[in-house]
């Protein structure tokens, strides 16, 4: 039995700019069906799966991912007739009758014919016919579920909307889901984040993580009382609830200016973001955080204790927010806790395959997050081949190899290293990766302004060996550490080792490597950690601003011999770079 799954919604993005084409760029992304990606499923076993942008460099595109399907069926060596279901991650025709008075834009946007007919377009007639909506939560829930291996629990899933509800809680048995509750849109904590992301200057629906950086700086005091006046847990319905005026979420093609204009009514006229830290900005981002903090976790706990369930799975782009998640996963009472790595739309793409598999056989192959592209020692070296400017040399990946990278970090340079598998979701876990030392001189500056070109405020990632992990942080030892999924006290005595890492408000959002999980970079954190004493590095993804996580390694070589970087380990190979 073949599955393939989908995400995206092939039109959706094309006709929000042909009816607002003089769109503000920040709003450009206020639309469905965005962060398509294709998953595949063959006999039961999870074979790969990738989001289009890394393929053709639009980050968040939600057009038809043809290129993702077409690596996944040549990764599974599979034709498109051998596929038995094409499962796709929104399921709007079961609810066509709410969009009564939007029939046109239902057609031509959300109705699964627009799917059917982009693959008949791309050349996939079989695929189309074999298409099977699955309801966009439900997906979002078995992207958690099954990965997570877990026989029972909770499963909760929000983000900005699905078909018609932003927040759903699930009880599972297996895979069976049992829906226990739901909100509608209006009181979507998605939207509610990324309108308060919008009116600080940010793009909508993308630079959620950017607000989430700053909050630690702020004071969430100061605007506390504006969000305490908006939203309320309702503790009978267990429901979190926001009371927007009337006609607040109207116009979301302009940025929803009656939301942002009654913000702004109650705080400040926000200043177009520099990258630098505005007083004002800062305390408006800590109490939006407070805010959703406290109210997932007044969710969440809420239902735990309802149902006496210790098992939780998160899904749903809201679940990316790594503050919340660790408020989480120190409610009482909570065993396990899984939260899958690509938890935005692009996730949904293997939650549909999970559904369809899952009613046909089990789906019980271990999961990580590798499974994107993977590139041989031959395809590298004829990439170098073609770049004279540039100085190599081939090690293999060897023990040698991997203590040349070592001493390098050791030494305070900056690395990217390029191995395996590519992730799957927005993190960068280690294969497509910069990495330095978490103490070195000016790390965070350095790595800002010659190598990413972001802004100051946000904080880098720590990578840290499962050995290491609890003497340097304070942590619950959840799975969403192994996939930065959640931040982490650092111990005291352990800031001066890793003053690169250490947030505003001695956080850090850790990856925890084992070597079951990501041999390779497990061992390098075990030479780095005979060398420094401390198996920890900084780890950022190896790209620069605007640029989706590097795939491939013709884009690696290249990003690499335009930025500040000191050597590139890619596959064996050692490329030199200009020293920082």
């Amino acid at each position: 039995m073949i599955v393939l799954g989908l995400s995206g919604l092939p039109n959706s993005q094309r006709r929000l700019r042909e009816t607002n084409p003089d769109i503000d760029p920040l709003d450009a992304r206020i639309t469905q069906g965005l962060d398509s990606a294709a998953a595949i499923i063959v006999d039961g076993t999870l074979v790969a799966a990738a989001s289009e942008e890394r393929f053709d460099g639009d980050k968040g595109t939600g057009a038809l991912p043809r290129q993702a399907i077409a690596w996944c069926l040549a990764e599974a060596g599979v034709q498109p007739e051998d596929v038995d279901v094409v499962a796709h991650g929104f399921d709007y025709d079961r609810h066509q009758r709410a969009f009564v008075l939007s029939r046109q834009y239902f057609d031509e946007v959300l109705s699964s014919q627009t799917v059917r007919d982009a693959l008949t377009e791309a050349g996939w007639p079989t695929l189309a016919e074999k298409l099977q909506p699955v309801e966009h939560h439900r997906a979002h829930a078995l992207s958690a579920v099954v990965p997570s291996g877990y026989e029972s629990g909770l499963a909760v899933v929000s983000d900005g909307m699905g078909e018609i509800d932003s927040v759903t809680v699930y009880r599972f048995r297996g895979t069976e889901l049992e829906k226990l509750h739901s909100q509608p849109i209006a009181s979507s904590l998605g939207i509610l984040y990324s309108i308060g992301t919008r009116f600080l200057g940010f793009q909508f629906n993308n630079d959620e993580y950017k607000v989430m950086g700053l909050a630690p700086y702020g004071d969430p005091e100061r605007y506390r009382e504006v969000f305490r006046k908006l939203t309320r847990f309702d503790h009978d319905k267990g429901s979190v609830v926001i009371d927007w005026p009337k006609g607040a979420l109207t116009d979301p093609e302009g940025g929803y200016p009656q939301a942002r204009a009654l913000l702004e009514e109650q705080t400040f006229t926000p200043s177009p973001p520099d990258g630098s830290i505005q007083r004002d900005e800062a305390d408006f981002a800590a109490s939006m955080q407070e805010c959703l903090t406290d109210l997932l976790v007044s969710l969440v706990g809420h239902w735990l204790e309802k149902t006496g369930e210790t098992s939780l799975c998160l899904a749903g782009g809201t679940f990316l927010n790594c503050k919340s998640n660790q408020s989480i996963a120190d409610l009482p009472g909570l065993e396990r806790m899984f939260v899958q790595p690509a938890s935005g739309d692009d996730g949904t793409s293997l939650g549909a395959a999970y559904a369809v598999a899952e009613d046909l056989e089990p789906v019980r192959t271990p999961f990580d997050p590798y499974l994107g592209a993977q590139y041989s020692a031959d395809e590298v070296r004829a990439v170098l081949e073609a770049r004279p400017d540039l100085q190599w040399r081939e090690v293999g990946l060897t023990d040698e190899y991997l203590a040349a990278a070592a001493d390098d970090i050791a030494a305070d340079r900056i690395i990217a290293v390029f191995h395996g598998r590519m992730e799957f979701g927005p993190r960068a876990l280690g294969n497509r990766s910069i990495v330095a030392r978490p103490d070195g001189d000016r790390i965070k500056d350095r790595i800002n302004s010659a190598v990413k070109f972001r802004e100051a405020f946000r904080p880098f990632a720590p990578a840290v060996h499962v050995d290491d992990r609890d003497r340097l942080f304070v942590t619950r030892g959840f799975d969403p550490d192994h996939y930065m999924l959640s931040t982490a006290d650092v111990r005291p005595e352990a800031k001066p080792m890793l003053s690169g890492i250490v947030h505003e408000d001695d956080s850090a959002r850790i990856q925890t490597v084992t070597q079951d999980l990501n041999p390779t970079f497990a061992t390098l954190l075990e030479q780095v950690r005979a060398r420094t004493g401390v198996g920890c590095v900084v780890n950022t993804s190896f790209n620069v601003k605007g640029q989706p996580l590097i795939m491939d390694p013709a884009t690696a070589v290249d990003t690499f011999s335009r930025i500040a970087l000191d050597r590139l380990y890619i596959e064996g190979f050692v490329v030199e770079g200009t020293p920082s």
